[in-house]
């Protein structure tokens, strides 16, 4: 970065930093969650193992002040918001680590010389522990998803399986009444509009005064599981739903977000999976007609909206993409699946998921240790000195 020594500080004494020039593309880290209910188990999984080998590597820093941008839909934007909250007033966690300072290089051109000067801008506020995540799904899945009436025995025939208002105050409890805005980096909970019939991303700079419970009950509103999310918001009557109805995985919401925050540059996309299994119907198992289609064509229409992702982003420029996926689960565990038997399933999916992609994962964790924190992340910031007076100058 390079400041004019005449216009570095503002008004009130602060230093002013602008955009760096030149040289080569910036990297950009996007961290993109899927969808799917109790199946969160797997990214919190993959998230704890990432966390506890950044700090082999002698990183410290909180998981999510490695990326400049995390999306999620659904369950992933559960774990999305959990990662960048600010927990006082909430029920997760927090990290045991020290408050960390974030440097900027600054370069100081005074006509025929320069100087370059390491200023504080701020430090890093700590954040939820990952080693917390798994936990969070085992201990508060019956929370979620209460297996009980009429509804929980013959399924979401006349009403929606679960209700919402049980779910909102089991949201407001753990995410506190903390607004959007309070997010600690950009952040991309993934919805959709039946109004509009179009995609409706909450983001924590375009959404600020939305409380992050709303943000993800809009998000995991999934039909048939609870009622659709209503809000009345800047004189608009809002009816959204899951996220997945659009995108499971929502990388390409994250990437079009992050190019249009951050221009040009270098990006990189971290991809996790639910694990859900891929779906094949043979010709000799298709009937035909609504007996043959009926159970069968939201299972390929969701894994065919996957695979197409999976399908375009390695061929996009100046990005790489990092899909974390393995055949790891015989079947699909359902959304509001809680037993005893069907978690320990989904733990010995995730474990063999890290496992099979550890390699890929230990290659994240050395370009993430790398990579500074974004200037969109908030800082505390540094203590800043007076404004010198004019007879002091003189």
């Amino acid at each position: 970065m390079i400041i004019d020594h005449l216009t570095c500080f503002d008004e009130n004494w602060n230093m002013v930093f602008w955009k760096q020039q030149g040289g080569e593309k910036r990297k950009r880290f996007i961290l993109a969650i899927d969808g799917g209910g109790m199946r969160g188990i797997i990214p919190a999984y993959i998230l704890q193992m990432l966390n506890k080998e950044l700090r082999k590597l002698g990183d410290e820093r909180p998981l999510y002040s490695h990326f400049d941008l995390i999306a999620g839909t659904s369950t992933g934007a559960l774990i999305a918001a959990a990662l960048s909250i600010p927990v006082d007033g909430t029920l997760f966690q927090e990290e045991d680590i020290n408050t960390i300072p974030v440097y900027d290089e600054v370069i100081e051109k005074r006509l025929f010389r320069k100087r370059t000067h390491r200023i504080e801008r701020g430090k890093i506020r700590p954040s939820s522990s990952p080693d917390s995540y798994v936990s969070f799904y085992t201990e508060n899945g019956k929370k979620i998803f209460p297996q009980r009436g009429v509804s929980a025995i013959l399924g979401p025939i006349f009403s929606d399986k679960y209700s919402g208002s049980e779910y909102e105050s089991f949201l407001k409890k753990l995410y506190g009444e903390k607004n959007m805005g309070e997010l600690m980096i950009p952040t991309v909970l993934l919805s959709y509009s039946t109004d509009s019939g179009i995609i409706y991303p909450i983001t924590n700079w375009e959404h600020q005064d939305f409380r992050i419970w709303e943000g993800t009950r809009a998000s995991t509103a999934a039909p048939l599981y609870f009622p659709e999310f209503i809000k009345e918001y800047k004189g608009k009557r809002l009816h959204l739903i899951d996220g997945g109805i659009a995108a499971n995985n929502p990388t390409p919401v994250a990437y079009t977000l992050a190019h249009n925050l951050y221009g040009d540059a270098e990006y990189h996309i971290l991809s996790l999976s639910t694990g859900t299994p891929v779906y094949k119907s043979t010709q000799e198992q298709n009937l035909g007609g609504i007996t043959g289609w009926g159970g069968q064509i939201s299972k390929v229409f969701q894994n065919a909206q996957s695979s197409l992702t999976d399908f375009v982003f390695p061929s996009i420029p100046a990005t790489s993409y990092s899909r974390i996926w393995a055949p790891v689960l015989e079947r699909k565990i359902r959304l509001d699946e809680t037993g005893k038997e069907s978690i320990n399933t989904l733990m010995k999916a995730a474990e063999d998921m890290y496992e099979k992609n550890k390699e890929t994962l230990d290659g994240w964790a050395k370009l993430l240790a790398e990579h500074p924190v974004s200037e969109y992340a908030k800082l505390i910031e540094p203590t800043r000195l007076p404004q010198p007076s004019r007879e002091a100058e003189s």
